[in-house]
């Protein structure tokens, strides 16, 4: 990827968000990865959006896991 790249944003549905601690879990773990410019992450519709330039989505879903979340 360059430069000059896309930016892209990848979708995952997440099990196991409850609440507002959950959401900064995650954000936390997403936000410290390459490429990584947002998160958004919704426990109240088990999703995270995830927006950044060379994403890497099994990276991504490691670092869900790693903090104690499911990837659908």
């Amino acid at each position: 990827m360059g430069l000059f790249s896309k930016t892209e944003m990848h979708d995952f549905k997440v099990n196991g968000m409850g609440c507002g601690s959950c959401e900064r879990k995650i954000d936390s773990a997403l936000k410290s990865l390459k490429g990584v410019k947002k998160v958004e992450a919704s426990s109240s519709e088990g999703r995270v959006t995830v927006t950044g330039k060379g994403l890497d989505s099994e990276i991504i879903v490691t670092a869900i896991e790693s903090v104690g979340f499911t990837v659908e």
